[in-house]
């Protein structure tokens, strides 16, 4: 089908799966990076985030300051994943057959499919609850129409995904824009000082820092699935630029809202701040706002749920997939979408995005170091084989994975479960930078001297550690 075919409708059913995109079928503009990653984080849960700096003492400029570097850093992560795309073709947990084996791949396949879940339920949960809120309706029919129009879009997938995230993008400035001016106008509250002092007060921005860290960070498992179809020109710096630019903005703007929303009322509910601020118009606004706009954060999490199910081979459909995915996560958002829900369930996925800086460390030295950028990488069909080149099993990356997991362990500090240095830290969770950077480390050292290369006649040859 020829580009200008594929440009035309933005309701057409993506049927392609985590097939390798041709040169004939790639269309695009890395600026619309930019919209892609901005859009999904436009709801509730960023500014829930951003408040929680408010009772750890931190004031508004301690918070926003351990905001802003943590993510500067998670966002450079995923746009550095997000240039992969093009050169590859494929979403990104495919791309990790390469560092990980075809059968070993499944271990960050199936932990990406409970992220992507997870944070879809968060999503229904929080959006079901800010629209039931606002339009006085009941709680259980409305997180059934919020699944519902989330698993309609992800079933249409990439385009579709594409033009919601321009549409949410430009209402949400200017809707963001009008609050952030009202809220400068309007001041900070008692909240605003920081009450942490000396050694206290960088333990708990270390708190604040590594858990928007791990937010942000997060997003990286999703970054290629939505630059695959760019074409294989595309410059590489243009799609780095736009994919980190737009989800720092995103996640920046909405927990600096939270940051300052806290303030007005340090003891009570975040949300509730809206009120104290806003006159009602713009208050209903901004949270129907909020509230709509999970619907396209949860389509995200459904399309690249279904990338990592046919990651690990299941049989069938792309649209199959997205539905079975978003009838589960409308069951745990109907059992489960309480009071504790949303403590409860970020504790959960906070347990298992353990493994997204070790996983993105093998990731990104086996892209940037091993394929030189792309330009050593072997024919797609080995990624997609597990008679390949890479082999059903890579040691290397296996062995990575798992040992930074493990030894990060004595630095990790949640509520279930706290290491001895994450507990000396005072609930600071220094694992993810320690887990990064064991795994890169003995991934460069067991892939040294093992780089694959494409042999006569363009078949592939490998030395890389394998079974």
């Amino acid at each position: 089908m020829p580009p200008a075919k594929i440009k035309g409708s933005a309701v057409a059913l993506e049927r392609h799966g985590i097939a390798h995109i041709p040169s004939s079928r790639r269309y695009g503009n890395p600026r619309n990076q930019f919209t892609v990653r901005f859009a999904p984080v436009i709801y509730l849960a960023g500014i829930y985030l951003g408040a929680s700096g408010g009772p750890l003492g931190l004031g508004f400029a301690g918070s926003v300051s351990a905001i802003v570097l943590a993510n500067i850093l998670g966002s450079i992560i995923t746009g550095w994943c997000a240039v992969m795309g093009p050169r590859l073709g494929m979403p990104q947990l495919p791309m990790g057959r390469a560092s990980f084996g075809y059968y070993g791949n499944y271990l960050p396949a199936v932990l990406s499919l409970l992220i992507f879940i997870g944070y879809y339920s968060v999503g229904t949960v929080l959006g079901a609850k800010s629209l039931a809120g606002l339009l006085n309706a009941p709680y259980a029919p409305t997180v059934v129409v919020v699944a519902a129009l989330s698993i309609l879009i992800g079933i249409f997938g990439y385009k579709i995904l594409h033009t919601m995230g321009k549409i949410i993008t430009n209402v949400s400035i200017v809707v963001l824009t009008v609050v952030s001016v009202v809220l400068i106008v309007h001041g900070g509250g008692p909240g605003t000082e920081a009450t942490a002092t000396g050694i206290d007060f960088w333990l708990a921005w270390s708190v604040l820092f590594t858990a928007v860290f791990g937010y942000t960070a997060s997003w990286a498992p999703y970054a290629s699935d939505y630059s695959r179809y760019l074409p294989e020109n595309s410059r590489p710096t243009s799609i780095f630029a736009a994919a980190t630019a737009g989800l720092f903005a995103s996640t920046t703007w909405m927990m600096c809202l939270g940051a300052g929303l806290i303030t007005l009322i340090p003891d009570g509910d975040v949300i509730d701040a809206f009120g104290v601020a806003l006159p009602d118009w713009l208050r209903y606004v901004v949270l129907l706002t909020l509230g709509l706009s999970a619907i396209p954060h949860n389509s995200v999490n459904l399309y690249s749920g279904a990338m990592a199910t046919l990651t690990c081979d299941v049989k069938l459909p792309q649209w199959v997939t997205v539905t079975v995915a978003g009838v589960i996560g409308l069951a745990i958002a109907l059992m489960f979408g309480g009071d504790e829900f949303q403590s409860n369930f970020l504790l959960f996925l906070h347990v298992v995005s353990y493994y997204i800086t070790p996983w993105v460390a093998v990731m990104l030295i086996d892209y940037y170091v091993v394929q030189r950028g792309g330009r050593n990488t072997l024919p797609f069909e080995n990624f997609y084989t597990p008679a390949g080149a890479f082999g059903r099993y890579n040691v290397a990356g296996l062995t990575a994975l798992i040992a930074g997991v493990i030894v990060s362990m004595p630095f990790m500090a949640n509520g279930f479960f706290t290491g001895p240095i994450g507990a000396a830290l005072d609930g600071a969770d220094l694992s993810y930078f320690v887990s990064g950077a064991v795994a890169a480390l003995v991934y460069l050292v067991m892939r040294r001297g093992s780089t694959p290369s494409v042999g006569a006649g363009g078949q592939a040859d490998s030395r890389t550690p394998r079974s």
